[in-house]
């Protein structure tokens, strides 16, 4: 289907062209992709006494380290291209000549290139779809939970559900009576199967999802069932789709055949709903998922809530099972549709389950837009008198980029893929910043606390890195 829409843009745009280029028409003047790009001096605190006791002496390194450097640079961003360009220098306050620079380019999607004057004229490449398998090695070898943040990359996730987005598209399509037979969702549900099977994207989801759990069994097993719920939700019947749509709203639903709402999203010029809800279930756990979002001229809204709790009656066989697998709630309210403008934004992100780690924390940002300052703090909710847990302070300038910002497949520098190094290429990585380094990084670790760099090696010691890094 995607190559079919690919197909029909390009021969709309053909057409285009060509007729832009016929005696007696205008072609219409390209627009200029919209970039936006800010200089920006932040600064960043970690408060220690906010974190365990066992911790702080620990923390208090990092707390001193971030403490007694800013960070000052440009950053320009294009959304019709998906393009970025970071430039951004680490400034210790005790010895600005020391600072380390780096930057970081690219189209978003498919590749990043981090280069620095510590690597001479190479250069090191990010490819999203390297990086859960790369953050996966990081855990087997050196314990370094990366997955966490692979798995909720936006360019993983979507691209594992093509093929059953496309098999639902396929089914919905050629229904009758707004109709979804259950020999179609059988058909569906044998598409979920086999990605949850044979799918590498999602056995990699998968994989990495339960990669540290001390009780991954469970979590397997209720991952298995999802293909099997929509079918104990519809309860063996076919499924109604109603739909009401006007020129201010579009209102879709799914409903079983006792009436129950499975899915519903409401759509207005202004506001965006979506809920789903599976009743019933032979499983432990049921999932659930609702947004919502509102938005105006000058700044937008949203909530999200998923859960993933369970519902089965306590008895002696899982009395001893978590009461929830994955719960994700995070709102954001007022938060601006410029930069910089006077705003003052709040919400809140909370995350409990065996899937991820648990945190919950209160956010605030306050923007000045006379002259670009902002404040961002993320703080304790059960300790609301307490020092924000983080605190970024700073200023950010809009200034013109001066360019186009677009990087294509050809503009990729693949001196070093970091997600694909081996022995060899790893020795000439090391050879060739190992001067660069040796003459400026010295410096670096001269102009911060002293207690910052024993955290910095307490780190490298943990993770297995200071071996590496020796060796």
């Amino acid at each position: 289907m995607q190559n079919f829409i690919k197909k029909i843009l390009a021969v709309v745009l053909a057409s285009i062209l060509i007729l832009g280029l016929l005696p007696g028409t205008v072609a219409e003047e390209t627009k200029t992709p919209v970039i936006n790009c800010y200089d920006f001096d932040l600064r960043f605190h970690l408060e220690a006494d906010t974190f365990p006791f066992r911790d702080r002496k620990y923390i208090q390194g990092y707390e001193e380290l971030l403490d007694a450097i800013q960070f000052k640079g440009n950053f320009a961003y294009c959304p019709e291209t998906d393009c970025m360009d970071l430039h951004v220098q680490v400034i210790p306050d005790a010895d600005p000549e020391a600072a380390l620079e780096f930057r970081v380019f690219g189209w978003i999607a498919n590749w990043l290139n981090v280069s620095s004057p510590l690597m001479g004229d190479k250069a090191v490449c990010f490819k999203p779809d390297d990086m859960l398998s790369f953050s996966m090695r990081a855990w087997d070898f050196f314990q370094i939970p990366l997955f966490h943040f692979a798995i909720l990359s936006p360019e993983i996730l979507p691209d594992a559900w093509v093929e059953l987005a496309e098999c639902w598209w396929n089914e919905t399509k050629v229904m009758e009576d707004n109709t979804l037979t259950v020999e179609a969702m059988d058909r569906i549900m044998e598409e979920l199967r086999l990605q949850f099977t044979d799918d590498i994207r999602v056995t990699k989801l998968v994989d990495a999802a339960t990669k540290a759990m001390a009780d991954s069994g469970l979590a397997l097993d209720e991952i298995h069932r999802l293909p099997d719920l929509l079918a104990v939700a519809a309860d063996g019947q076919n499924l109604t789709m109603e739909m009401e749509k006007t020129d201010e709203l579009k209102d879709v639903r799914w409903l079983n055949h006792r009436g129950e709402t499975l899915y519903r999203s409401h759509k207005t010029p202004n506001t965006f709903e979506e809920e789903l809800t599976l009743p019933g279930s032979s499983s432990n756990y049921m999932p659930a998922y609702s947004f919502s979002s509102e938005k105006t001229e000058k700044e937008s809204s949203f909530s999200l809530d998923v859960s993933w709790d369970k519902v089965a009656e306590e008895t002696s066989e899982n009395e001893n099972m978590p009461e929830t697998l994955l719960r994700i709630k995070a709102n954001i309210d007022h938060l601006p549709a410029e930069f910089p403008v006077d705003s003052d934004f709040s919400g809140r992100a909370k995350v409990e389950g065996i899937f991820l780690p648990n945190f919950d924390y209160l956010i605030h940002g306050v923007v000045a837009g006379a002259n670009g300052s902002v404040k961002l703090t993320l703080s304790n909710p059960d300790k609301p008198d307490a020092e924000p847990v983080f605190t970024v302070t700073g200023q950010f300038t809009p200034v013109s980029y001066g360019g186009p910002l677009e990087y294509m497949i050809g503009d990729i520098i693949t001196d070093y893929s970091l997600f694909d190094l081996t022995d060899d290429t790893l020795a000439e990585l090391v050879e060739t910043v190992f001067p660069a380094v040796m003459d400026k990084v010295p410096d670096f670790v001269y102009a911060i606390p002293i207690h910052s760099v024993q955290s910095i090696l307490d780190t490298l010691e943990k993770y297995r890195l200071l071996q590496v890094l020796i060796k």
